[in-house]
């Protein structure tokens, strides 16, 4: 009787995940496109942040989801890609499309190096590391008044495409739109690859996965360069959506906000970083109206899918796959 090879068994439910993020990644763009497209004003600036935080989710996903290393500091790493790209473009003139990724390099160099000590700490521990970061981050850009402005903040120059300016929130929508996509894309290949298997096995057992030969040290410090790349290009393109940057936004609300975003949508979950940015931006906002209820709402929304839905809203996905299979 033929026997099926063990690479045939595993390669089909391989390429039938890849199909589905492939058809979630196009489903999401292209919804994301079509708002864009024919809604404006209040609604698309909505939308675009709901795509600059999904960046964020993403990269955090990288780190907390996939290698398992909590942090409470991602704030930091979003305020200096808002800032850097912020100062490149005024000081030195750069095109608000170059900038934005100079400051995601800028902040990948700044991420490994704050690994490097935190290599050590794992867990409450490394949390509070991180979170230490956050704070020292946000104080030296009210205390370096001289190139950040301080607490006065600081003024974005208007950010113009090939001549044309996209500070339209609609415009600003489609190049969110495009680097989502890229950035998404890349995530989910990153979770297929030898690099996500690695980082997962982090998060299982880190003595584990150094019995089997798997450098440690390496892949935690490169979980930490592409988390702190993604959250500072998202900062980035924030301040180039608001125009205008302040200390005071980057605070260590925002840090625990962003990692709510991800145990909302689903720990280690691509899909989940873009549910849970979504979840964090329409559900307070739909309660905008009414006094206190926002965060009152998102509070209690925050507790019933942590008790109800351990998975996060992923789990709905995959609850609904197997039903329909």
């Amino acid at each position: 009787m033929p026997t099926m090879n063990h690479t045939t068994t595993t390669a089909l439910p391989a390429r039938a995940k890849s199909s589905r993020d492939q058809w979630f990644l196009g489903g999401f763009v292209i919804l994301y496109a079509l708002i864009a497209l024919f809604s404006g004003g209040y609604f698309v600036y909505l939308l675009n942040l709901i795509g600059i935080f999904a960046l964020v989710a993403i990269g955090l996903t990288i780190l907390t989801g996939f290698s398992g290393q909590t942090s409470l500091g991602h704030a930091g790493f979003f305020a200096i890609g808002a800032y850097a790209s912020a100062i490149f473009a005024q000081r030195w003139g750069v095109p608000f499309w170059l900038a934005i990724p100079l400051a995601g390099a800028f902040a990948t160099v700044i991420g490994a190096l704050i690994a490097l000590p935190a290599l050590r700490l794992k867990d409450l521990y490394l949390a509070i590391a991180t979170l230490g970061f956050g704070i020292v981050t946000q104080k030296v850009i009210f205390e370096w008044r001289t190139v950040t402005g301080g607490g006065g903040g600081m003024q974005v120059p208007m950010p113009s495409l090939f001549g044309m300016s996209v500070a339209d929130g609609s415009r600003m929508a489609w190049v969110i739109a495009a680097t989502l996509a890229a950035g998404t894309w890349a995530a989910f290949r990153l979770a297929s690859s030898r690099t996500g298997r690695a980082l997962s096995m982090l998060r299982e057992s880190e003595t584990a996965a150094a019995c089997i030969g798997i450098r440690v040290a390496r892949y935690k410090v490169v979980a930490f360069a592409l988390s702190a790349f993604y959250t500072a290009v998202a900062g980035g393109l924030y301040a180039n959506v608001v125009r205008y940057v302040n200390p005071e936004s980057f605070d260590v609300n925002m840090s625990i906000m962003f990692l709510a975003m991800i145990v909302i949508g689903g720990m280690g979950s691509v899909r989940g970083a873009l549910l849970g940015a979504a979840f964090y931006v329409a559900v307070p906002e739909a309660f905008r109206g009414f006094k206190d209820a926002p965060g009152l709402i998102f509070g209690i929304s925050l507790m019933l899918v942590v008790i109800l839905l351990p998975g996060g809203l992923t789990s709905l996905l995959r609850a609904r796959r197997k039903a329909g299979s």
